[in-house]
């Protein structure tokens, strides 16, 4: 009898130790219990309402979707990346720190949830569908609910909340970030903090909680593309243009509000033989009869360039590459630069959910990737160069080490020499 109540007694304590390292967690975004934050006093009235888009420009967070659907080099460059993150995933590995030493765990509940996040996903298509939604939105939220009773910060499942579905309640200074709502339905229903997690680039408003997509600051290069291929596309129909009408700039440069729709108009399939009256001075720029002479590929291809460049992946292998190192290296890059830090990320954020970030750390195990390991062929050579003793020899490819003294002696060659009374080019007496 005595027995069964101090087993009660101890899950009890370990619940409440659950609860309160969860209300650990808890620092101001999502309860604002401590008083006398004047930071988020002072933008208390920004804090309220539901937040379903905030980006400004040319690229609004609702087009975002379309945006990544509707442009090749975009739709590529993103799923290259995505592919590798989901490819990161199948090596994440658990350690636990103990006695002052990080410990390999085997088997653990985090683990079960990272091979098999729920019913439809493995590891690998989870963290490729994670990684999407990242690169687009610049965030990506994760439904996985808390456990319950004596599962309380456990997790059994997580799902993916596609971002253009992912409105967030602001809730004032109370609660800046009250949760998030899935539109779509006629009802949305709030999901809690303590139920999802967000991973999310910086964003400098302040005001909003999403993150800043790489597509909203690639805009202009996307707009190049698809200018690009319909003006393309008109040529061609029109059988080559001899000249392109544009709207003039002013004396400071600055091109009129309607360029864009002037262009259109006074470029179009029909506009021969018509009169307009116009507000603006105007551009003619004689062209050859091919659409080459547009310049479309030229800046196309600088805009697939400046899309890389802001995504951080190698030009080469968008393009492809026929060195074959030159590719390894370029896949090498995109696994450091991309794959590998973005794995990390949703690992950091996936244990700062259940709160586990102090006593555990998931990371990425890079000695399994066999494109970052050095090639054999270089590490023999190298050994070789260095006179490496047999056992040093067998160490670099994994063999057990011979047992005789003379398997730990330098390698020499016989015609090795290294000096001797009859070299005299070194002098050492006044080194």
């Amino acid at each position: 009898m005595f027995g069964l109540k101090t087993v009660r007694v101890k899950d009890l304590e370990a619940r409440d130790a659950k609860i309160k390292a969860l209300e650990d967690q808890v620092k101001g975004y999502y309860e604002n219990t401590r008083a006398g934050n004047l930071y988020f006093e002072a933008i208390a009235p920004l804090l309220k309402g539901l937040a379903l888009e905030d980006f400004e420009g040319a690229i609004k967070r609702s087009d975002l979707k379309s945006a990544y659907e509707g442009n090749a080099p975009a739709f590529g460059i993103i799923n290259l990346i995505a592919k590798a993150v989901g490819e990161m995933f199948t090596f994440l590995e658990l350690q636990q720190f103990k006695g002052g030493d990080w410990v390999d765990v085997e088997d653990h509940w985090i683990l079960d949830l990272l091979r098999h996040p729920n019913d439809r996903y493995n590891a690998r298509r989870f963290g490729t569908a994670w990684a999407i939604n990242y690169c687009v939105y610049g965030d990506a939220e994760v439904y996985s609910p808390q456990g319950i009773g004596k599962d309380l910060g456990t997790g059994k499942e997580m799902y993916v909340i596609p971002g253009h579905r992912v409105g967030i309640e602001k809730g004032g200074y109370a609660a800046p970030m009250k949760g998030i709502k899935v539109m779509g339905g006629k009802t949305p229903v709030l999901i809690e903090p303590k139920d999802f997690f967000m991973s999310f680039q910086y964003n400098l408003d302040d005001t909003s909680f999403f993150g800043t997509s790489p597509l909203v600051v690639a805009a202009v290069y996307l707009s190049i593309i698809d200018k690009g291929m319909a003006r393309q596309d008109r040529a061609l129909e029109n059988g080559g243009p001899t000249a392109l009408v544009t709207p003039k700039p002013d004396s400071l440069g600055v091109m009129p509000a309607t360029a864009d729709q002037l262009t259109d108009e006074l470029n179009g399939k029909d506009v021969q033989g018509q009169i307009k009256a116009l507000r603006t001075a105007i551009d003619l720029h004689t062209l050859g009869s091919s659409p080459v002479d547009l310049g479309i590929l030229s800046s196309h291809k600088e805009a697939v360039n400046a899309l890389c460049f802001i995504y951080g992946v190698p030009v080469d292998l968008y393009y492809g590459q026929s060195k074959y190192e030159n590719a390894k290296e370029a896949k090498k890059s995109l696994y450091e630069g991309n794959a590998i830090p973005l794995a990390n990320e949703f690992a950091a954020d996936l244990l700062a959910h259940f709160g586990m970030d102090n006593e555990y750390r998931l990371t990425v195990n890079t000695d399994k990737i066999s494109v970052l390991q050095d090639d054999p062929a270089d590490v023999l050579d190298n050994l070789n160069k260095m006179h490496a003793t047999l056992n040093e020899l067998r160490e670099a490819y994994g063999y057990e080490p011979r047992p005789e003294p003379w398997a730990d002696l330098p390698m020499i060659p016989m015609a090795t020499v290294f000096g001797g009374e009859g070299v005299n080019d070194i002098d050492e007496t006044n080194a």
